[in-house]
């Protein structure tokens, strides 16, 4: 798929939200909920083939919204989100990510900067099931949420902002299994500035709580391993499950 920075003659939104989803009914209403119905926002649901209610709960919490189907893969499904957008400024979302009060202004804010390629959120990781954590839990997922501080670069959950004609310059999102929110992160750190917003995004635990110990070491290795020229595909293999 060709990435094009030219807008539909009869674009009216300011910015698109696109986010790519598989099998996730019982958190994209919350994700829906939190970009809220701005009139100058379009949302566009890049699905990967979700075989639950993901697809029937979009279309009946925001009939307006833009949705397109394809093969699972996140970086492709970033990429025919894009493609089906209409505005001139995007905003990709996961799934299972809360966006905060204020996000708009922020990221609108943000994009005015033409050496700014590249807008993140900070990280706030809350219980899979939706819990108060104790004390023990909070400095456990407070660990994952320490790269969002401006160690390293940022990964797809923190929110990606950017203007379409920086995504199509930079040939839109890798085609790769693994870790094309990195490899695309650090093209734009290469070619310009990529710029952390003061506000908190909330991601779900999920992935983490299955398995504590073994996803804190992936988060500090598998940057290391990919830099290193490990195989996106090996990465995944060893990941498991992508979404």
């Amino acid at each position: 798929m060709t990435l094009d920075s030219a807008l539909p003659e009869n674009a009216a939104a300011l910015l698109s939200v696109v986010i790519p989803t598989l099998d996730e009914e019982l958190r994209i209403g919350a994700c829906l909920a939190s970009v809220g119905t701005n009139s100058e926002v379009e949302v566009v649901v890049s699905d990967g083939g979700s075989t639950d209610a993901t697809v029937e709960i979009v279309r009946s919490t925001r009939p307006d919204a833009v949705v397109v189907n394809g093969s699972p893969g996140r970086g492709g499904q970033l990429n025919r989100g894009a493609a089906a957008a209409s505005a001139a400024r995007l905003l990709f979302v996961h799934a299972d990510c809360v966006l905060p009060a204020g996000w708009f202004d922020a990221v609108m804010d943000a994009l005015d900067d033409e050496r700014c390629l590249l807008a993140t959120f900070r990280l706030r990781t809350v219980p899979g099931d939706g819990g108060v954590p104790g004390a023990r839990r909070r400095f456990w997922l407070s660990l994952l949420d320490l790269r969002s501080r401006g160690w390293g670069l940022p990964y797809g959950d923190q929110g990606y902002a950017l203007r379409r004609e920086v995504l199509a310059s930079l040939g839109g999102f890798p085609n790769i299994p693994l870790m094309e929110d990195f490899a695309f992160a650090r093209s734009c750190r290469r070619h310009g500035r990529i710029r952390r917003l003061p506000l908190e995004v909330r991601t779900s635990a999920r992935r983490f709580e299955r398995n504590p110990i073994r996803s804190r070491l992936i988060v500090a290795v598998f940057p290391i391993l990919f830099r290193l020229g490990v195989p996106p595909a090996t990465l995944a293999r060893w990941y498991g499950i992508v979404r």
